[in-house]
């Protein structure tokens, strides 16, 4: 496998460019269809729109098209996934504001990330990006009160990662909660990003925080700045695998008179390498008119052109097809930290965890001895993954 190549638009499928070429919407819509509509396989490219999340998109493009060469069927299925979509936001923001609701009566303060309330932020309405839960950030202080108060609406906790050391809160960033009735399911954050990484604190945040107010019901969300460095470094972290992401992004950039500066957020948090990665994605994807007039760092190019092959290929990047996959996200994960993050991502190897103390639990008072049993207990631990693995099969 190739570590990157070039981004061209010719080295996609015929179904991925015209998808592209829609979501740009200075294209001609009855001109692509005209132009592709021989070429392509519509199956595909309906895998492709599902698989991306962009149908909200896809739908309002091609409902406008009078076309003989555009198949009913196709616009009858993307219609139903964007009237399917609808409802689900709608159900999610009616259940955001019962736990906003709850929240605020016991004075925990919470911004939204993602979900409904970024749709509506971002394009004006609740129907036209796709989210399958919400994500609300709160300070770690209050995690504990907002598992009771969850736990009491009926939510359970998917997975509770180990606590028996204290570098559990940094490790991770997130619980997931699940409402089994509701199908709903909520991921409740105390830091935007894995650690370790430099992130602006939940004080910082809040007190940048910005309203957005859906009828009479008011939300909190992330400032226009932060909210730009959280969806880019984000998007990022997860290779960009879903086009979703960068149709956000260009929403975002509508918005800006000039995009050649990097902003103030990305150079304190030490991500100007990812800003310039989104723009050259964008750019080379011709997903937006705007250019960048600055030269691209090599970094930041090389992270592109993985994340391109990600998006390509359709690999999910969290549940790679197969080894391969998985080595190249790895990879990919390491490249994209500035240098300080990889050194402490280093070191941290050799320091105890909470997986460690969960396979071998000691008194508080020796619990000094888990930086030299490191190495076995880590063998250990790979050794009983592969016993399960080996049930399983």
């Amino acid at each position: 496998m190739k570590g990157s190549e070039e981004i061209d638009l010719h080295s996609c499928s015929n179904e991925l460019q015209l998808l592209l070429r829609l979501l740009n919407e200075e294209e001609d819509s009855i001109k692509l269809i005209e132009e592709f509509y021989k070429k392509v396989d519509w199956k595909e490219f309906l895998q492709l729109v599902y698989f991306h999340k962009v149908y909200p998109s896809i739908y309002l493009r091609l409902s406008s098209i009078d076309s003989p060469y555009l198949p009913n069927n196709v616009v009858k299925i993307v219609e139903d996934l964007y009237k399917d979509n609808t409802i689900k936001m709608l159900q999610l923001i009616k259940e955001l504001d019962n736990i906003s609701t709850a929240l605020t009566k016991n004075k925990i303060r919470m911004l939204t990330l993602k979900g409904p309330i970024l749709s509506y932020y971002l394009y004006g309405d609740l129907s036209s990006r796709t989210s399958n839960d919400l994500d609300i950030l709160i300070s770690f202080q209050d995690l504990k009160s907002t598992i009771e108060i969850l736990q009491a609406k009926g939510y359970e906790m998917e997975y509770e990662p180990p606590r028996k050391l204290k570098d559990w809160q940094k490790r991770n960033h997130h619980l997931e909660f699940l409402h089994k009735e509701k199908n709903c399911k909520v991921e409740v954050h105390w830091r935007l990003h894995p650690g370790p990484s430099k992130e602006p604190s939940f004080e910082d945040l809040w007190n940048n925080r910005k309203t957005v107010s859906i009828g009479s019901t008011a939300f909190h969300t992330l400032g226009e700045e932060i909210l730009c460095y959280y969806l880019v470094t984000h998007g990022a972290r997860h290779g960009w695998f879903r086009i979703r992401w960068l149709v956000d992004i260009v929403q975002l950039l509508k918005r800006e008179e000039d995009i050649n500066s990097c902003p103030k957020a990305f150079m304190e948090n030490k991500s100007c390498h990812l800003y310039q990665q989104v723009l050259y994605l964008v750019e080379n994807l011709q997903l937006s008119p705007k250019r960048y007039q600055r030269k691209i760092k090599k970094q930041s190019k090389g992270l592109a052109q993985k994340a391109f092959l990600f998006m390509r290929e359709r690999i999910n990047f969290f549940h790679p097809p197969d080894k391969i996959w998985d080595k190249e996200g790895k990879k990919y994960l390491f490249m994209m930290k500035p240098f300080k993050q990889k050194a402490a991502y280093i070191i941290r190897k050799f320091y105890a965890n909470s997986w460690d103390a969960e396979v071998l639990p000691l008194p508080k008072s020796l619990h000094f001895l888990y930086l030299p049993l490191r190495p076995i207990l880590w063998l250990w631990r790979v050794i009983l993954k592969q016993k399960v693995s080996l049930r399983r099969l």
